[in-house]
């Protein structure tokens, strides 16, 4: 080949690749999860604390608290609400949400509420925005909008209305986009089950940002079935209806994974799982009772000892996550102790200290958030455990203040930011 040819060849190469479009930058986003603790639009709360503030009385037949017709009883501030209630649960939060120091209740009052609403408007404004949210216990997307800045001026909201208060959320900046589709998961709530043991629902939320997919994945899991390292986490204990409900709940979760991650390799799944990840992964043995693969189906009777091995086995290949690492960077002891904490039980008063508010504040601290990203997303930093500080505690009326004190959560929210 002659030397000009060669030249014309190169040259044509330069100008078809100047033609053809640049790799896109990958996007860097930051995300949130946050369970704000039966938050509910002010319109809701109005009427709740109306009927809380009702009296109700225990019908001596069946054992049910009541609203009474007599007008005697007791506020439905001091029912016991893990007690048989006549209560609209897809409605109104239990009356008992907030709690002092002691765990006493604090009866709300509008103002109250309202103030708090404030302060975590604040909070969310100034301390941790980002250009997606999930939340976790929320009424709806109104309720949603009101905590965000500006009444939410500039997100997408998606969530659901049926189902019982406790719902999921998931709200992003309109900039990013518009939502493919917006779609729960009722299996994770185990319809099958008695109204009583119903968890919560999953929800997705599909993205398309930069001409590409992005699902992000929410839960909130069964609670108070924590820790493989505790005797009230096993997994395996039937008696517990805690571990009974969440067992019941690893084969919808696991299928449902499966399918999510399935089209596209950007996937975000975040929220309150209420089971400690970190302990289950730092535990080395078996993942089943009777020791057979998680890559193989769930034989009928066998049990999951381990609910992240069994979930998030890398089979299919497309389920392969990352369980982002978590910090605690507000001060050394709260570095200090979450390290600790990912590998042991923290004693209760190590957790009071977590808890106080000079350090995270909020009285859920550790083991029942996490962040996971699939294998087309990076991560190059640790997901965080952000203080709310004073802004975690309940605190009564009291002669010198008429209103409570009410805490913005009693979790601390969790942030990571993640390129695509």
């Amino acid at each position: 080949m002659e030397c000009e040819e060669i030249m014309r060849i190169c040259v044509a190469a330069a100008i078809l690749g100047s033609l053809l479009p640049a790799p896109a930058a990958a996007r860097d986003i930051t995300v949130a999860t946050w369970n704000l603790g039966w938050h509910v639009d002010k319109a809701t709360a109005a009427t709740w604390i109306a009927k809380c503030d009702g009296l109700f009385e225990k019908d001596t037949t069946t054992g049910v608290w009541k609203p009474s017709t007599g007008g005697t009883g007791i506020p439905g501030w001091q029912v016991n609400f893990r007690e048989k209630v006549e209560w609209d649960w897809t409605k109104f939060p239990v009356c008992d949400v907030y709690k002092d120091r002691s765990f006493d209740t604090v009866p709300v009052t509008v103002g109250a509420y309202d103030k708090r609403l404030q302060q975590l408007n604040d909070f969310i404004q100034n301390t941790i925005p980002a250009d997606i949210y999930a939340f976790e216990e929320v009424s709806g997307e109104q309720a949603v909008r009101e905590a965000l800045p500006d009444g939410g001026n500039g997100y997408n909201v998606c969530t659901f209305s049926d189902f019982k208060i406790q719902r999921l959320a998931v709200a992003w900046k309109a900039e990013l986009g518009e939502a493919v589709a917006c779609t729960v998961e009722p299996q994770l709530s185990l319809p099958d089950n008695p109204e009583e043991d119903q968890p919560r629902p999953g929800l997705s939320v599909d993205l398309k940002i930069d001409g590409e997919l992005l699902r992000v994945l929410v839960v909130h899991l069964k609670s108070s079935c924590v820790s493989p390292l505790e005797a009230s986490g096993d997994l395996t204990d039937g008696n517990d209806r805690d571990c009974r409900i969440l067992q019941q709940q690893i084969v919808p979760i696991e299928n449902w994974v499966e399918d999510r991650f399935s089209s596209t390799d950007k996937v975000i799944l975040l929220g309150d799982f209420n089971r400690n990840f970190w302990h289950e992964v730092h535990e080395t043995g078996p993942v089943r009772t009777d020791g057979s693969s998680p890559y193989t189906p769930l034989p009928a009777g066998v049990l999951v000892k381990d609910l992240f091995g069994e979930v998030f086995d890398d089979d299919p290949a497309a389920t392969t996550v990352t369980l982002l690492p978590e910090e605690c960077a507000e001060n050394a002891t709260t570095m200090a102790l979450c390290h600790k904490g990912e590998t042991e039980i923290l004693s209760s008063d190590e957790r009071k200290q977590l808890s106080q508010s000079a350090n995270l504040g909020c009285r859920n601290p550790l083991g029942l958030d996490h962040i996971l990203i699939s294998r087309g997303i990076a991560s190059a930093q640790a997901a965080e455990h952000v203080a709310i500080g004073v802004f975690g505690g309940t605190k009564p009326a009291s002669d010198a203040h008429p209103d409570p004190l009410l805490a913005i959560s009693d979790h601390c929210p969790m942030v990571a930011r993640l390129s695509l």
